[in-house]
């Protein structure tokens, strides 16, 4: 039925509401509403098979139909406000079809009646006597089931993304969208941070919930696309071209997919009946900075025939670097705001650190190395009493040295095709390949003898102390290689196949689909670091040398000159180790590794018995599925002969066996108070070849108590098993950030009474670190005011935090891993009013608890266990001793099994589609998700960590979205929020620095100085026109007014290198897109 006659006020009203609500994107929630709801539709005219797809996706409703019926006809498309059936009518005007309602409510397709007396009468009555014309056995299954029929309710809340609405943001890829969705938090792997080199660096991924991107199971088309050996699936490997739309469930589907879908699934569903050629180009760059220029270019082509369609596509894409000096939250260690803190001790001037006075001595500028005159004792920097610098003295601002956002290009080709073997046998296959590269700056190597490098021999003679007059004697150096920066360059290939047959057949009046298929996908990669030594080559350039009748300096002594050997004056200022000297210490390497995941999978379902609340249907299933990888280093790193991080190999695999259940029972259909009522059942059961076998359930049901409300609510079980990387995982060197704890400046032990008492008496074996104890080592010079982190050897820091000094930590894989466990639940509603026409609202409670969390244990995890918590078995994991001056040394963060992990919260969902009006339509959508809870607990007994609302983890996500289009002209205004969030304080005793909460009290831990990190909203705006040459053509700006987001000096929850989260814009990002179609 049709809405009530409009109220000129409520349009006010809901406006006020959704402005209140401040959420989201312009997608929708593909939820159930009535039938006799009208809203605003606009469906282009094409295929009429096209068109009845797209139309089921705007509306939200499944239309059942017989791919034969409609082969070859051609539909006006669906303009205007409708109710379902209307619309449905509209697209089948001039048809010879027409739409029916079957006695449960869903919408199919059938031959037009025809009045009685005809001479087709009766092959009508024949035709309507055919299952197969009341059902569509190839109908698009329903994301969140593997149940075909279209009878079943959306227990699940399933957030469906068009095409349109890719472009309609202004985002290139398909990644860069799904990270802007409110239920998604900070990427686990970004392009802005050089220091990683793994396998997946330069991917894009999704990390549901906060659950990380490993727990989000991606599909193409219902079925696995892949992951690496560390289980990240990279979204940019899926070509945009080829997506018609993505259905995102931020939901536990184990039972219903297996591993990797704790946090959720998103199903992207390609093109299907695709006719004629498409040429897309995206083209934009930041403004006014003129860098990061992104483009974006693709052909798809596409056939469809009475008995089958092909569909290919070729895309290519590039994205260019961003420098580490051009955004002032990047050009500075601690921004702009503090622009001479937090500089590094090493630079381009070479440093003499066992000197007499313990304090180094540094090159003077323009200085020449070879006199010991030319330098002068460090000098440290001086701060003001809010905690800026003042005068940096002997440190240096290297930031301009690396990539604040890695260079990336991928190349994309993908073929897709079915055939009608019979009519009701089907083959299709697709094939896709793609190759990427992603290219990476990190600065210079820091060249130290407490890196473990050579001394400097007395006998070179680059030595200052190799001179007349002077007392010869080795030096202990450090000097940073800014002349030969590090280069990480990831190419990885990835091919993927699969394959299979589909049919459908009837027993009496139930129908049955089935399908078997075969995937395979595999990666192939190498990994080239370059501006890495020789280590012989190092000792060599760093011996005995001298300069030789001819006026050269070689390596080596009178009558053993070293061939080839090239001395190194590695104490020289800018520009002084020459070109040759590299030359002959650079080393070059090449790291290959790959995965592969292959298997089969059977599938059927169908109606088995007909029930008062409608059929009941059914789903089984079985798979087999195989995952392998490896890692190859260059054999000189595995055998420690450069200065690159060593590693050994990681190499493993494992199979599962998995077969599962599913059933929907329709309860009650027409009843006062249960226009319907359903409930739906699945089991899956999976054995692993490496740690046994494992049960997962769930139980979804749905309540419409009358047409305009829809209830639904969801539990399951489900579990991850561990990856290749996370069981096989060679042990590898790295130097990554911590805070110890112990420094008596900037640690924990300055505000927690019992970290300092470990501390000072010392605790699980390691020693103690009071003053007494200090003195006796003699460092009570260095550590005058208590112990304290170093930044380099001798020095300690002037800010919180620092990188291993003397020596890297070590991390690797644990093949006793067992597979993780999980229970989630939801209940929601859907509402569409009947007397509102074109306002839908859905909101969701969400639930998630993750059990035998696979995690490695971080550096700061290690120490603050061993300190805050008393955990010896962590105390075991790290060295002080005096020589290194009591620094934590040979830390190793192993893969572990740790507590649990749980989150719940709020999804928010409104939508409202305005009455037309003369100067056009428009449509408000929102989207908000509200974290409630994030508690994580790493081991039994220990205190629980409350993380809602901290660093990464937002209360609040909300988009909002104002869409308006007239005639071919249209245009959309999109708000992005991020509310705030608690951060680590960078220093209390700094005020120059922001410590809004200095005494806040953590439960269970004690005071934890912490600081309120505000909000920040971005706005983009796009306009767009539909040329009459069936074109169209985009303009548009992202963060269009060019905020940024704010600073967290501790960068914590960033997944970046910078005071800055990778989730936050860079600036203001101009676009074209233009889309032209060629039809046949």
């Amino acid at each position: 039925m049709k809405g009530k006659p409009f109220p000129a006020a409520r349009p006010l009203l809901v406006l006020a509401i959704m402005g209140a609500m401040l959420p989201a994107m312009s997608v929708y929630a593909q939820s159930d509403s009535t039938a006799q709801v009208q809203q605003s539709y606009n469906v282009a005219a094409g295929p009429l098979a096209d068109v009845l797809v797209k139309l089921a996706q705007a509306s939200g409703a499944a239309i059942v139909f017989d791919p034969q019926l409609v082969a070859n006809k051609s539909s006006r498309g669906v303009q205007g406000v409708f109710t379902r059936e209307q619309a449905l009518h509209e697209a089948l005007v001039g048809t010879g079809l027409e739409p029916s309602i079957k006695s449960n409510g869903t919408l199919s397709v059938q031959p037009a009646a025809i009045p009685a007396g005809t001479a087709a009468a009766a092959p009508q009555a024949s035709t309507q006597n055919s299952p197969l014309q009341t059902k569509n056995l190839q109908a698009v299954q329903v994301t969140g089931s593997l149940i075909r029929s279209v009878d079943v309710e959306m227990a699940q809340p399933v957030v469906t993304i068009t095409a349109q609405d890719i472009q309609r943001q202004g985002f290139a890829t398909v990644g860069q969208f799904l990270q802007n969705l409110t239920a998604a938090n900070v990427p686990d792997i970004s392009k802005s941070d050089p220091l990683d080199a793994g396998v997946d660096a330069g991917g894009t991924f999704i990390n549901l919930r906060g659950l990380s991107a490993v727990r989000t199971l991606i599909l193409v088309d219902g079925k696995r696309w892949g992951t690496s050996y560390d289980g990240f699936t990279n979204l940019d490997t899926i070509p945009s071209s080829i997506i018609d739309h993505i259905d995102v469930l931020a939901d536990g589907a184990s039972a219903i997919y297996g591993s990797d879908a704790i946090a959720g699934v998103v199903n992207i569903i390609t093109k299907k009946n695709f006719d004629g050629i498409q040429f897309d180009s995206y083209d934009g760059q930041y403004m006014p900075h003129h860098d990061g220029d992104q483009e974006q270019y693709g052909m798809t082509f596409g056939k469809t025939s009475e008995r089958g369609s092909i569909l290919f596509s070729a895309q290519y894409q590039n994205q260019d670097a961003l420098n580490g000096d051009s955004r002032p939250f990047s050009a500075y260690p601690l921004t702009n705001l503090h622009p001479l803190s937090g500089w590094a001790t090493v630079g381009p001037y070479g440093q003499i650190l066992n000197t007499a006075s313990g304090s180094p001595l540094i090159l003077n500028a323009g200085g020449n190395p070879l006199n010991i005159n030319d330098y002068h004792t460090q000098v440290l920097p001086t701060s003001g009493p809010n905690g800026n610098v003042t005068n940096p003295g002997d440190t240096y601002n290297l930031q301009s040295l690396s990539n604040l956002q890695s260079a990336t290009n991928m190349k994309n080709l993908f073929l897709q095709g079915h055939y009608d073997l019979l009519n009701n046998l089907t083959a299709n296959f697709n094939l896709d390949y793609n190759e990427q590269g992603n290219t990476a700056l990190l600065g210079g190597y820091p060249l130290s003898t407490y890196n473990g490098d050579y001394a400097l021999s007395q006998n070179s003679y680059y030595n200052p102390y190799n001179a007349p007059g002077q007392t010869p004697q080795d030096i202990d150096y450090q000097r940073a290689l800014v002349e030969l920066p590090r280069y990480t360059i990831n190419k990885v290939k990835n091919y993927r196949y699969s394959f299979g047959l589909e049919g459908n057949f009837a027993i009496g009046d139930h129908l049955f689909n089935w399908d078997a298929s075969y995937y395979d996908t595999k990666f192939e990669g190498n990994i080239y670091a370059t501006g890495n030594l020789w280590l012989a080559n190092l000792q060599n350039a760093l011996g005995p040398s001298f300069m030789n009748a001819s006026g050269n300096v070689v390596c080596g002594t009178p009558g053993k000159v070293i061939a080839g050997c090239v001395p190194l004056n590695v104490l020289a200022g800018p520009g002084g180790i020459t070109p040759a000297m590299f030359k002959y210490l650079e080393a070059d390497t090449d790291d290959h590794y790959g995965s592969q995941e292959k298997g089969p999978q059977v599938d059927l379902s169908g109606d088995l018995y007909k029930l008062p609340g409608g059929d009941l249907t059914f789903a089984v299933g079985a798979s087999h599925r195989t995952e392998s990888g490896y890692d190859n280093p260059d054999p000189v790193d595995v055998q420690g002969l450069t200065t690159n991080l060593a590693g050994q190999p990681t190499q493993g695999s494992y199979g599962v066996n998995e077969a599962y259940a599913e059933v929907n029972v329709p309860l009650l259909k027409d009843l006062p108070f249960a226009q319907a009522l359903s409930l739906d059942v699945a089991r899956r059961f999976s054995h692993y070849s490496n740690f046994g076998s494992t049960r997962n359930n769930s139980f979804k049901l749905t309540w419409k108590p009358f047409d305009d409300l829809l209830f639904r609510a969801s539990y399951g079980t489900g579990f991850r098993a561990p990856t290749v990387g996370d069981l096989y995982g060679g042990v590898s060197t790295t130097y990554p950030a911590y805070d110890d704890p112990c420094d008596a400046t900037f640690g924990l032990a300055k505000y927690n009474a019992a970290v300092a008492k470990n501390c000072s008496n010392g605790i699980g074996g390691q020693p103690a670190l009071s003053q007494a104890a200090l003195n006796a080592a003699g460092l009570g010079g260095e550590f005058s005011n208590g112990f304290m982190q170093e930044q380099s050897p001798g020095i300690p820091v002037t800010a919180p935090g620092g990188a291993p000094v003397y020596g890297p930590f070590t991390l690797g894989g644990n093949p006793n891993l067992k597979p993780e466990t999980s229970d989630s639940a939801q209940i929601g509603f859907v509402y569409s009013p009947s007397y509102l026409t074109g306002f839908n609202a859905t909101v969701d409670w969400f639930n998630y608890k993750v059990r035998n969390v696979i995690s490695s244990i971080s550096p700061n995890e290690v120490l603050d266990n061993c300190y805050q918590l008393g955990i010896v078995a962590d105390c075991n994991l790290f060295q002080r001793n005096a020589a290194n001056n009591y620094q934590v040394s040979s830390l190793f963060s192993g893969e572990e099994n740790q507590g649990y992990l749980e989150t719940s919260g709020y999804d928010v969902t409104l939508s409202y589609a305005l009455p037309k009006l003369s100067f056009g339509e428009f449509k408000l959508t929102s989207s908000s998700t509200y974290l409630s809870k994030f508690n994580t607990l790493q081991y039994p007994g220990v205190p629980v960590s409350y993380d809602a609302g901290t660093a990464g983890n937002w209360r609040v996500r909300s988009n909002f979205t104002v869409g308006w289009t007239y005639g071919d002209f249209g245009a959309s205004w999109n708000l992005r929020y991020f509310s705030p969030q608690k951060a680590t304080c960078y220093n209390p005793s700094y005020s120059a620095y922001p410590c809004t909460l200095p005494n806040y009290y953590a439960a269970g831990t004690g005071v934890t100085p912490l600081t309120q990190v505000p909000s920040v909203t971005f706005n983009d705006l796009q306009v767009y026109w539909n040329a009459p040459w069936h074109a169209t053509i985009s303009v548009g700006a992202n963060n269009i007014f060019n905020r940024l987001g704010p600073y967290m000096y501790n960068g914590s929850g960033t997944d970046s290198l910078y005071a800055y989260s990778a989730s936050y814009d860079y600036g203001r990002f101009v676009y074209v897109r233009y889309s032209q179609k060629l039809d046949w």
